[in-house]
């Protein structure tokens, strides 16, 4: 079954389902990168929320052999626990005041999102752009939206003015996190083998990790758009003094990026290879964040690009 017909399959048998009770419609959303996902909604006549539901990852399970039954079960499944948010919330989301306690900023590629900047307040971060959005999550419900130019327009601010909001609140909702990767893959191991866990035996194979360049996770709490924390304000240089060196600063993507010292015997332009290397191979589109490394200078407090271009980051 082609993508096409899947898609069709898919709202023709949930509209079904759901009878008079609701409308299924689909939905082409942009989202990070110029990608472009189709969104299921399910809307009641009574609600005026309807979240969507993304089916290219349903697709790609149908492909791997798992039944529409199961597929459409699952929709079902995540619908119900999403149908009832609170709307009273929801329609006071994009106001000023929670937009107070609410808005947190992202970074993403400049190159690849200039259609999308366009339309969004954006500040600019080395070849990167810091985007704000809403958040909330009360524990039971979770969601966010673009602050788009309509919204800060009817705001009565000016980007620069974010920023600041912005950060303050990433640091309360989304706290950093920095991990070793050897914890990592230790838990990693834990939760896969279970019983077959051998603790011996992972213990030699990240001794042999340690020996060579260690490398951290630095993220949020939430690991969504973790990447925005290392213009967390003193995080870099929290780090870089902790290691006695500069950083090279590794963009795994979107949520994440990995630190590692700078003990200047690192090949730039091969570190630049791989990232690019694994944002083809291994990155969603809409995950990646750049194609190379970028480095942070402990006596300047400042990252850098490979062309040499600066900016300094919050001390």
């Amino acid at each position: 079954m082609v993508y096409k017909s899947f898609l069709e399959t898919v709202t023709s048998r949930l509209q079904i389902l759901m009878g008079t009770q609701a409308e299924v419609s689909l939905r082409q959303i942009p989202k990070n990168n110029g990608v472009i996902l189709d969104g299921l909604c399910i809307s009641r006549p009574e609600s005026s929320v309807a979240p969507a539901i993304y089916l290219n990852g349903y697709y790609e399970q149908f492909q791997a052999g798992v039944s529409i039954d199961s597929i459409i079960s699952d929709i079902l499944a995540v619908y119900q626990e999403n149908s009832h948010p609170d709307e009273t919330r929801f329609r006071n989301f994009s106001s000023l005041p929670m937009a107070r306690r609410h808005l947190v900023f992202r970074l993403i590629s400049t190159e690849a999102n200039r259609d999308f900047l366009q339309t969004v307040p954006h500040l600019p971060f080395l070849d990167l752009s810091i985007v704000f959005y809403l958040l909330f999550d009360d524990g039971t419900t979770c969601f966010s939206s673009s602050v788009d130019n309509e919204q800060l327009q009817r705001w009565n601010m000016k980007p620069e003015e974010l920023l600041p909001l912005a950060r303050a609140n990433s640091l309360s909702l989304l706290p950093p996190v920095i991990r070793s990767m050897t914890d990592v893959v230790r838990d990693m191991a834990m939760a896969h083998m279970g019983e077959e866990y051998d603790p011996d035996w992972m213990e030699s194979l990240l001794t042999e990790q340690r020996s060579a360049q260690p490398l951290y996770i630095l993220t949020n709490t939430a690991e969504l758009n973790g990447a925005g924390c290392i213009l967390y304000p003193g995080q870099l240089k929290k780090f870089a003094d902790a290691a006695g060196s500069d950083l090279i600063v590794l963009p795994s993507s979107i949520h994440e990026v990995l630190l590692t010292p700078d003990r200047g015997f690192s090949h730039y332009s091969s570190l630049n290879t791989m990232v690019s290397q694994i944002n083809e191979e291994e990155v969603r589109r809409e995950d990646r964040l750049a194609d190379h490394i970028y480095l942070y200078s402990r006596e300047n407090n400042c990252l850098l690009t490979p062309e040499g271009d600066w900016a300094p980051v919050p001390a």
